[in-house]
């Protein structure tokens, strides 16, 4: 049984030393070869290191791919073509994206112009709290526009979103055309969670005459004051739990490991 365990070793070693020049020759990264001479597993953490260099790397020039292609995309004359390029941007996390998708909240064509508000809420982009503000402030911003525009101010959630909101809701409230506005500008109220904004939810949640924009109003009341959770906390929460649930399973990785390595000495 000890020549088995033995064999098994040797092949092991044998195999892994020829990796680092495979790894070498295909990335044109820095060899690993000391790294697995001795124990497979002693170096683990070496290993992973250049392992997440690579990926790291690769996805890195994929982004990089991604947005060539879009910038050149975004040059197409069909405004259903643009809008498509700008779907490709969801989810890079390069920081080269939101200062794209701020660029195109000046398209001449309106759905690529919400397109981009909507992206840049999504993506939770605290950089486009400004320009996305001053949307609310143009009186030659299309009302398609602003409704999408209060609505990302509240995906984003940061706090200097909260006097341009609720002076959208004020001028909505004085032209009282559209319950769907107000009812977006104090959902978003709620989610931001700033209380500089609970006065005016509490007029508007006992003056206004539609039962959804007053029932809307109360509720983001609530989530201010912590009575209910808003969408955005509750994300955050989930994206944490995500990571903790991931470092909870790497913990455990690293601890079968050393309880091998202990066990074969």
């Amino acid at each position: 049984m000890f020549r088995s365990r033995f064999a098994l070793t040797a092949a092991i070693v044998v195999a892994a030393a020829t990796l680092p020049g495979v790894v070498h020759a295909q990335y044109g990264g820095q060899g690993l070869g000391s790294a697995l001479s001795a124990d497979p597993m002693s170096h683990q953490g070496n290993i992973q290191a250049g392992v997440d260099d690579i990926a790291k790397r690769a996805g890195s020039e994929s982004a990089f791919k991604i947005i060539k292609d879009v910038k050149l995309g975004l040059k197409d004359a069909d405004p259903n073509a643009r809008v498509q390029e700008l779907k490709k941007l969801r989810n890079l996390s390069d920081p080269e994206v939101n200062k794209i998708l701020i660029d195109s909240m000046s398209d001449p064509d309106i759905r690529v112009k919400v397109k981009a508000v909507d992206l840049l809420g999504a993506r939770q982009a605290n950089e486009g709290v400004s320009p996305i503000s001053q949307l609310l402030f143009l009186r030659s911003t299309e009302p398609l526009l602003k409704l999408h525009a209060a609505a990302a101010l509240g995906r984003i959630g940061d706090a200097r979103g909260t006097i341009p909101v609720m002076e959208y809701i004020e001028e909505e409230s004085l032209a009282d055309n559209d319950d769907r506005a107000r009812g977006t500008g104090v959902f978003a109220l709620g989610e931001i969670g700033n209380d500089k904004a609970t006065e005016l939810l509490s007029h508007v949640a006992a003056n206004d005459h539609s039962d959804m924009v007053r029932k809307l109003a109360q509720e983001a009341i609530e989530k201010i004051d912590g009575e209910l959770p808003t969408q955005h906390s509750t994300q955050l929460a989930a994206t944490k739990s995500t990571v903790e649930t991931t470092d909870q399973k790497l913990a455990k990785i690293r601890a079968f490991d050393l309880k091998r390595q202990e066990m074969e000495r």
